[in-house]
């Protein structure tokens, strides 16, 4: 073998060894960052319920895949209206707390709960509001068999609680009445500019986390696309609420939600508010919003 037909065969060796190292490295970053960003956010209460309402009753129910969700339940004596807080990704029911309060102290019956591996509730895979639909059917059965009809029930969402509400309305007419603060409306989209934020990788990382998300935890994302779904949702009375300056979803798709929704979904698009921030940024004047909407649409 001549020198240069070593040298060739040497320097061939090593790209490919290198080729593989890095190929290598792309996998096993992607696999550690999908396990670490769908993985779940369980943690202890830190509050006593208590403080919301000296009323406040523990709650559980059991999900037809056998995953145990927990909260807490502020009961009225009338029990005539329920309204069901669904908390946001990576939160539990405690972002909700004190707007639960609020609508309790206004005569409502409310449900503050942890979806499936957030908070107190069994720990899961996060799947950005597919297999968290199914927590939402759960409570439905759980509100029917408390003598709630669907008439009566008002569901409040904040970010992906609010995406997975509306993924579920879309094929569940029992879904009646429904607020939504700051949902996702297109997922994928959304992950293109959001993703590189929450893993800290540079962007050409997101086909390899988005792939291991699926291919090894199940976590599919593609078709999580509220603005189609809102397509579905017909004459029932929506509200969506959405800040304009909004530094996660960008308030270009709650305008297409809202389009895609149609007449019956009515918006208030807040000047110099962020993400969720709209109960904060004027408690009163959003317990109002939602308590006039509520009052106007659920059956007494």
């Amino acid at each position: 073998m001549s020198f240069r037909a070593g040298l060739r065969r040497l320097v061939l060796g090593t790209l490919v060894f290198v080729c593989v190292l890095l190929g290598a490295g792309y996998v096993g970053v992607s696999l550690f960052t999908a396990e670490r960003l769908t993985r779940p956010t369980n943690y202890p209460l830190t509050i006593d319920p208590r403080r919301l309402s000296s009323d406040a009753q523990a709650w559980s129910v059991r999900t037809i895949d056998d995953v145990t969700l927990r909260g807490w339940y502020l009961p009225t004596p009338e029990r005539r209206r329920l309204i069901v807080m669904v908390h946001g990704m990576w939160s539990s029911w405690l972002e909700m707390a004190a707007l639960g309060r609020d609508l309790h102290h206004g005569d409502y019956d409310v449900l503050l709960f942890d979806l499936r591996g957030h908070g107190q509730s069994d720990p899961s895979r996060l799947t950005l509001g597919r297999w968290e639909r199914v927590d939402i059917r759960a409570v439905m059965s759980w509100a029917r068999a408390e003598g709630f009809t669907q008439d009566r029930i008002g569901w409040l969402g904040y970010s992906m609680g609010a995406s997975t509400l509306l993924l579920e309305a879309a094929q569940n007419p029992d879904i009646q009445v429904v607020v939504m603060d700051s949902p996702y409306g297109n997922l994928p989209e959304l992950l293109n500019k959001q993703l590189s934020k929450h893993s800290h990788l540079p962007g050409w990382f997101n086909p390899g986390i988005l792939t291991a998300a699926r291919w090894i935890y199940g976590v599919r994302t593609d078709d999580l696309v509220p603005i189609r779904a809102a397509r579905c949702w017909g004459n029932r009375p929506l509200l969506l609420i959405h800040g304009e300056s909004d530094s996660i979803v960008p308030v270009s798709q709650a305008y297409q939600l809202a389009d895609a929704a149609g007449s019956s979904c009515s918006t208030m698009m807040l000047p110099g508010v962020d993400h969720v921030q709209a109960y904060q940024t004027d408690p009163q004047a959003y317990v109002t919003l939602i308590e006039d909407f509520f009052e106007d649409h659920l059956s007494h």
